[in-house]
């Protein structure tokens, strides 16, 4: 009996101690949706990507896992999108829709958002800009009421735990709340074979407050988050190479991805890819290393990563990581490539 009461003991401190270090770690940005493929779900990176593609209609869906390791209940994330292009003379509009849910393991605090978004581009001497906004619907609630807590420990028991004990906890309401996001995005050739990238988004533009106890504390706002993005695509050949950087900043939160992809041009729709990208926590630890690989087929785009944890995390998770899966599919362009010139007829 001690050594099943002993084991019990150190699964549940190595859960508590996930949790706390999951909350409030700096680097993990743990309180928002995140992906390591953010570049595959543009929706969540920037609201000013919102039809900024060449072609007619996207549509994207993503999966990722992460920490099952720790008491075999991962964190889970499903995304979906879909966005539509208007073109309107040189310039094109466009809006998209997104439903995201997250699922943080043990305690089932369960994420689902619905956003509708917009965004209007245009070219200015040679430089593509765009600007976007996105709003919706928060919705969150959990399952811990579902789970067994010190208070319940019956040493007579055949579970050890007894859920007909009070647990002393109080079960939370939900929460409801709308956010307001916005961004912008520049584009410019610098040379013949280089584009750059370059993007500033804000989330949580009302600060909408998040608590299950109708309290309304400053500890209890979802705060202002703030995303920089960087990138580009060299071009050599039948090569491409893809550099990327995303920083993310929430209060005294980081997390900041940095990385590049190598495409291959095997055929004329045919490329394959694969790349690395390294996320810290910017002045603090490194947190893993992102293994990409992938395959563009005509109008199809599938990729796969999987993150190698090494941060301080490494000991409840076994240095398991988040594994992720994207499809995006992306119909051509309706755009004309003819130019009409009105002349007289004689």
């Amino acid at each position: 009996m001690s050594v099943y009461l002993t084991k019990k003991v150190y699964r549940k401190t190595i859960i508590v101690i996930f949790c706390i270090k999951t909350l409030c770690v700096g680097h993990l940005v743990a309180q928002e949706i995140h992906f390591s493929q953010f570049y595959a779900n543009p929706l969540t990176a920037n609201p000013a990507n919102t039809a900024w593609y060449d072609g007619n209609l996207r549509l994207n869906g993503m999966y990722r896992t992460q920490w099952k390791a720790v008491d075999n209940k991962p964190y889970q994330t499903i995304s979906l999108s879909a966005e539509k292009q208007f073109q309107y003379y040189d310039h094109s509009y466009g809006f998209g829709f997104l439903f995201l849910r997250d699922e943080s393991g043990y305690y089932n605090l369960i994420n689902d958002k619905f956003l509708a978004s917009g965004a209007f581009a245009l070219d200015v001497e040679g430089h593509k800009l765009s600007g976007g906004v996105q709003f919706g619907l928060v919705y969150k609630t959990t399952k811990n009421m579902h789970y067994t807590y010190d208070e319940q420990f019956d040493l007579g028991g055949e579970n050890v735990f007894n859920r007909a004990f009070a647990n002393g906890e109080t079960e939370g309401g939900k929460i409801f709340h709308m956010v307001v996001n916005a961004g912008v995005l520049w584009q410019k050739r610098l040379a013949d074979n280089f584009v750059a990238l370059a993007g500033f988004s804000l989330f949580n533009l009302n600060v909408p407050n998040e608590s299950m106890y109708g309290m309304e504390l400053d500890g209890t706002k979802q705060l202002l988050r703030s995303a920089v993005q960087f990138g580009g695509k060299c071009e050599f050949g039948n090569v491409f190479l893809i550099p990327r950087l995303y920083f993310v900043r929430q209060e005294k939160a980081t997390d900041f991805l940095v990385g590049t992809n190598v495409e291959y041009q095997l055929k004329k729709r045919v490329l394959p890819y694969a790349g690395t990208l390294f996320r810290y926590g910017f002045a603090e630890n490194y947190d893993a290393s992102v293994w990409v690989v992938g395959l563009k087929y005509n109008r199809f785009d599938i990729g796969f990563s999987y993150d190698i944890n090494v941060s301080s995390l490494r000991d409840a998770t076994k240095k398991r990581g988040a594994f992720e899966v994207s499809l995006t599919y992306l119909t051509p362009s309706w755009k004309s490539s003819k130019v009409k010139i009105p002349c007289e007829r004689i």
